[in-house]
């Protein structure tokens, strides 16, 4: 686990769907360990892939960029110039292999809560981290993390909780459940697909039991 990003630090913190060089900036001053470029279309955060790279040109060194992508075509993979990619679609485990094999990225493979789901994305040998969302990705709806409680002691694949969180609630999820990390998205905006900067940095804190 030691390569993977934010691996020194407890726990991993990604703020996915951001926009813009100023989001990025306080980003990385606050130490976060990851963002999401959103290359969904459809998505109230998606980025065109010329936007995409412009941004990930201007990366803090500090800061991972994932991008995240929602059943696409291997054209658009192959554009995205990171080592890891997001995939939040209904990939089967045949396709995510393919994937792994002709991009050469590293995968997160983001899933709504399904402990079945859980359990066979865990045997994946190419997924290296396995997001555990709501219902509906980016939408901020919960999921019962009691219920995840139960499954987690069985996986070995790195888990990021997501779907719900805020700046109000992550302290609880990461002192009751010692995820690896947790990623949030409509939690730290002010409107729908703009960040507010002020939540992330609280996001940050919380998540993080600082408190500033």
């Amino acid at each position: 686990m030691s390569d993977l990003p934010g691996s020194d630090r407890t726990p991993f913190v990604k703020i996915c769907g951001v926009r813009s060089e100023t989001d990025l900036t306080v980003c990385a001053a606050c130490d976060v360990d990851a963002v999401g470029l959103v290359l969904a279309p459809g998505s109230p955060r998606e980025l065109t892939p010329a936007e995409a790279i412009a941004l990930f040109a201007g990366m803090p060194s500090s800061l991972e960029a994932i991008g995240l992508f929602v059943d696409p075509g291997m054209e658009l993979l192959e554009v995205w110039p990171g080592e890891w990619i997001q995939l939040h679609g209904e990939e089967t485990p045949e396709r995510v292999t393919s994937i792994a094999a002709e991009t050469g990225h590293r995968i997160v493979k983001a899933i709504p809560f399904d402990p079945d789901a859980c359990r066979m994305w865990d045997d994946h040998p190419d997924v290296e981290i396995l997001l555990v969302d709501g219902p509906r990705g980016g939408s901020g709806e919960p999921f019962d993390h009691g219920r995840l409680a139960e499954v987690l002691p069985e996986l070995e694949t790195p888990v990021v909780i997501a779907g719900g969180l805020d700046p109000d609630t992550v302290a609880d999820v990461v002192r009751d459940h010692r995820p690896f990390g947790v990623d949030v998205s409509s939690g730290v905006e002010s409107t729908r697909g703009v960040k507010d900067h002020d939540r992330i940095r609280a996001f940050v804190a919380a998540a993080r039991g600082r408190g500033d």
